[in-house]
């Protein structure tokens, strides 16, 4: 908490949006994206400066030509403000001022807020000189305004044009901070360091390929496992949200030197970073992400064609008999089919979970002349666990054109 929130009002707008007084929050009663509260915001953000009136009507009816209209809603919108704030446990005093042609959200408290922390930063940093003390000082601001910064300037109101522009000035800064940090704790060889900042900036702009850093970081540490998880995290969330389903082209910004190691070593490395794990190996099919499913779909598409084979597509869907599971039997179905898959099929083949209630199997070279032994070897186990589940099978050809597409995806 920043000191000067004992002092009076103090103003959280990056990452989660909060209101304090004396170390106390403040919980606003209203629609946090309605235009009361936006013009509260906006008043919080001017704070000791205020603000012109034409900015706050602006913001009420933006590109209204009708004047009188404008200032009617203004109007309207000003006496919601205090209606909200009179219905809130605000210390005592007066609020949304007017004052010598400018607006202040009040005049009889201090009023602070954590931009205000990192304009101070962005201050320092452009009236810093080329020598080397002024340099080495840099360097401690960079890292100041990465350590201060936790997020998307109210997010809650990302579509709006002026929370935009504010947005994206502390975004621009916290990467270029972010940026030449990355330069110098690597020459430094510090990646301890540069993993906290580059786990931050994943989790602030997850969207924004940070994970690249992260990994490389890991790598460098000798983390292995956890540089995994973070690739296959990422490449799940960039295929869910934005339809890419590797992290390839996010991971040639960070190639390592190319006097890092030997090249015999570095092989060396990748083949033990891609061996499977001898305590993870599972007797049957391989268990993996769906988009990396979908990765080996297409392989094994054109490996059959190339070959003249022919693979199998099976989707298995669990219900219950009567009614409807609760989620945790749902879940304990599901693990124990998941069982069931790995036990009943070849280490060659493949799956997924596809949904809450479904798995895709590959089933490599099956062909059709072995799709009923699969299937009865698939419910015989299944039988024998004591599953409860009603399970049906679907099954079709893998083909070269075929998209990955299964019928009666589950919720």
């Amino acid at each position: 908490m920043n000191d000067k929130s004992s002092k009076g009002f103090y103003v959280k707008f990056l990452g989660e949006f909060s209101l304090c007084f004396l170390g106390q929050r403040i919980t606003l009663k209203t629609n946090p994206q309605g235009k009361t509260m936006q013009l509260i915001y906006y008043l919080l953000k001017a704070g000791a400066q205020g603000c012109e009136k034409k900015e706050l009507v602006e913001l009420v009816r933006p590109g209204e030509t009708d004047n009188k209209k404008r200032l009617n809603n203004f109007r309207q919108q000003l006496h919601r403000m205090r209606e909200l704030i009179n219905s809130t446990e605000f210390p005592p005093g007066d609020y949304i001022i007017y004052r010598g042609g400018r607006y202040y959200f009040t005049l009889d408290y201090p009023l602070s807020a954590d931009t205000e922390k990192l304009d101070g930063i962005i201050r320092q940093i452009r009236s810093r000189t080329g020598t080397e003390e002024e340099k080495q000082k840099l360097w401690k601001l960079y890292e100041e305004y990465c350590e201060s910064y936790t997020g998307e300037f109210l997010s809650v109101l990302g579509g709006e044009e002026w929370v935009v522009m504010e947005s994206a000035h502390y975004q621009k800064w916290y990467f270029t901070c972010l940026n030449q940090l990355s330069i110098r704790l690597k020459e430094q060889k510090k990646f301890e360091r540069l993993l906290h900042f580059a786990a931050s900036a994943s989790q602030f702009h997850p969207y924004d390929e940070w994970q690249a850093l992260q990994i490389e970081c890991l790598m460098a540490l000798d983390r292995r496992k956890e540089a995994e998880k973070v690739y296959t995290e990422a490449s799940e969330l960039f295929y869910k949200d934005l339809g890419v389903n590797s992290l390839e082209r996010v991971m040639v910004k960070y190639p390592p030197p190319s006097n890092q190691v030997p090249l015999v070593q570095a092989l060396e490395k990748m083949k033990e970073m891609l061996d499977e794990d001898e305590k993870e190996k599972t007797i049957g099919a391989y268990p993996c992400s769906y988009p990396s499913f979908m990765d080996i779909y297409r392989i094994r598409a054109r490996m059959d064609e190339t070959n003249k084979e022919q693979s199998l597509l099976l989707l298995c869907t669990l219900s219950a008999d009567r009614g409807e599971w609760r989620e945790d039997e749902s879940k304990e179905q599901m693990e124990l089919f998941k069982k069931v898959i790995s036990e009943g099929t070849r280490a060659g083949d493949v799956y997924t979970q596809y949904s809450k209630n479904q798995y895709l199997v590959l089933l490599s070279g099956a062909g059709r002349a072995n799709k009923n032994q699969m299937l009865s070897r698939l419910k015989s186990k299944w039988k024998k666990v004591g599953g409860r589940a009603k399970v049906e099978y679907s099954v079709d050809e893998v083909e070269q054109a075929q998209r990955l597409e299964c019928p009666q995806k589950g919720a």
